[in-house]
């Protein structure tokens, strides 16, 4: 049987592709070139790695969609006083989509994915669910995973760690692939800061919002910042206070009145969160009484759990037993029941 899978070359999806054949799988590799990177030889090195494991390989051009769906809104984003999160948005919406679409045009069923997730079905619904490697699972960033992509999905690293993964590589003989380096971060940003990148698209961005205000929560104005793009919720770096002021961070920033409101540490954390454009695989699973809520970024997650009230057909609260901190407007929440994850949204 036939298994289309994403294949950058990496260690990652090496080892799934030798875990895949091992299953006995005809592997078909389909490296997605998203991004005209600095160096651009992984496509490269992935053609010759399928040509040493004997697997049928394809790439599949998408720049101008990666742009138009990841890139842009990443940059438009931070310009409306949001922090984006960008490998969320391609995952759903741009590697999976892609990978189905390639399947469909072969004639193959089944997708795979170097990811570090599990999978389940449960009373014919499909889900996600935390890796073992608790510091590689990527289950995060997928919430918003149709159903239908679902059905067709397999992740052999679900059930290793990456040092497991690196072992199987190497006992294969591919020890140089084995302890590849990883990429890390934002991958279009290349390993620069996200303001220089900014600044490629608004070049005037130093005077582009421009500086601005900054309020206490009493609405007392106590200083000025440098622009709303170059911070985020739960930075207090850079922030240009009157003398005698305390150390404060960004509670909260204004977009139409290029304005921060700044506060102390405990005044960042708050019981409720509201979430907007949110998905689930089974809306029945809010009424759970073990839900627990996820933000990644500079946000504290409460450990107890909490409860989801639909407000309409795109926007819930979230009321928190534990505090959370530093909650971004911009950045996924995202709803697990133990290790089953049940859905998301984005901060509003």
């Amino acid at each position: 049987m036939k298994i289309l899978l994403g294949f950058s070359g990496g260690t990652d999806s090496f080892t799934s592709a030798l875990l895949l054949k091992k299953m006995g799988y005809e592997v078909v590799a389909v490296t997605l070139h998203l991004w005209d990177f600095k160096d651009d030889s992984f496509i490269q090195e992935a053609k010759d790695l399928a040509v040493d494991l004997g697997i049928e390989h394809h790439v599949v051009e998408a720049k101008s969609l990666f742009i138009e769906k990841v890139v842009e809104p990443f940059v438009e984003g931070y310009m409306s006083a949001k922090t984006p999160s960008p490998c969320s948005v391609c995952n759903n919406h741009i590697k999976f989509e892609l990978l189905r679409q390639k399947a469909d045009d072969l004639g193959i069923e089944k997708i795979a994915t170097g990811h570090y997730i599990n999978l389940s079905e449960d009373n014919g619904k499909f889900f996600i669910n935390r890796g073992i490697d608790e510091a590689k699972d990527q289950s995060y960033f997928l919430w918003e995973l149709s159903q239908d992509i679902l059905s067709r999905v397999i992740t052999p690293l679900g059930k290793y760690t990456k040092t497991q993964v690196r072992e199987i590589a190497s006992k294969a003989g591919y020890g140089r692939v084995a302890h590849k380096k990883e990429s890390m971060g934002v991958c279009f940003l290349e390993n620069s800061s996200y303001i220089d990148f900014l600044k490629k698209f608004y070049p005037n961005l130093d005077n582009e919002p421009g500086e601005g205000v900054v309020y206490d929560c009493d609405g007392k104005e106590i200083g000025t910042h440098n622009g709303l793009p170059f911070y985020t919720v739960g930075q207090k770096k850079d922030l240009f206070l009157h003398k005698g002021m305390p150390s404060l961070y960004v509670k909260r920033m204004c977009g139409d009145k290029n304005s921060i409101i700044a506060g102390n540490k405990p005044s960042l954390k708050t019981k409720e969160i509201f979430v907007s454009d949110y998905v689930f695989a089974d809306i029945q699973d809010i009424e759970s009484d073990n839900i627990t809520t996820n933000v990644r970024g500079w946000g504290l997650n409460p450990e107890k759990p909490s409860f989801i009230e639909i407000l309409d057909d795109k926007s819930l609260k979230v009321i928190l037993q534990d505090d959370a901190w530093a909650i971004a407007p911009g950045q996924p929440v995202v709803f697990y029941i133990g290790d089953r994850l049940i859905g998301g949204g984005v901060a509003k």
